[in-house]
């Protein structure tokens, strides 16, 4: 696998689409990984949105990843191949020791702001980190963007993959790639579009297009995501 693309779910945003179904079709349309990121509903909500993503995925033989935001708990009563953490998540370093007790491999990554996050999360062994927000975005209105150089200086410093995030599209994925990144995160840019498939192959084309190769693939050392039984 070279450069990855991650598409979040996000009930704020205005989809024009049903949110499952954006995603579902981002996944047709080439999305690596999916991450169910739904900060305000209840953990049943969540937990029947990622068992319904992944049985679909799974029957229609596609190889795209689940992750789930935030809720530990729901990754794993749901079978997701992954976690994602935020500030206000549990600390990486304990939730890789509750999955080491439960022995369950799930993928941890971690949202980072600053070269000094992002050095943090890996040592607590974060599985990769997603940094941002590169570009103006509409999900931090007001706050100045961090740039493609500040995102170099952390991909630089990493072992583990860094994945790019906050205002990507197709138009300026390949300036992104071009400074290391393992793949982009994005949402409006999919679940916004009328056609989140053709959003999510049109990210994909552009990103087969670039030369520079990621500094680290996704996911790193502890191997590629396994499909949780379902």
């Amino acid at each position: 696998m070279t450069h990855v693309l991650h598409v979040l779910s996000d009930r704020s945003r205005q989809a024009a689409v049903p949110l499952e179904e954006a995603l579902w079709l981002a996944a047709e349309g080439g999305a690596d990984v999916l991450q169910v990121r739904e900060k305000k509903a209840p953990a049943l909500a969540v937990y029947e949105m990622t068992r319904s993503l992944l049985s679909r995925i799974r029957d229609g033989g596609l190889a795209t990843s689940v992750l789930v935001n935030d809720r530990v708990d729901v990754a794993l009563a749901a079978g997701a191949n992954g976690v994602h953490l935020a500030a206000k998540s549990l600390p990486v370093g304990a939730v890789r020791d509750l999955l080491a007790a439960v022995q369950k491999p799930l993928v941890i990554g971690c949202s980072v702001h600053s070269l000094e996050e992002a050095l943090a999360a890996e040592a607590a062994g974060a599985d990769y980190v997603t940094f941002g927000h590169v570009f103006p975005t509409a999900s931090h209105p007001g706050l100045p963007p961090k740039g493609v150089r500040e995102l170099a200086r952390v991909v630089e410093a990493l072992s583990i993959p860094v994945v790019a995030i906050g205002g990507i599209d197709a138009a300026n994925v390949a300036e992104v790639l071009a400074a290391g990144a393992s793949g982009v995160a994005v949402i409006g840019a999919v679940v916004e579009s009328p056609d989140p498939r053709g959003a999510a192959a049109r990210i994909k084309e552009a990103m087969a297009r670039c030369q520079a190769p990621p500094k680290v693939t996704f996911p790193a050392v502890r191997g590629e995501m396994p499909h949780a039984g379902l």
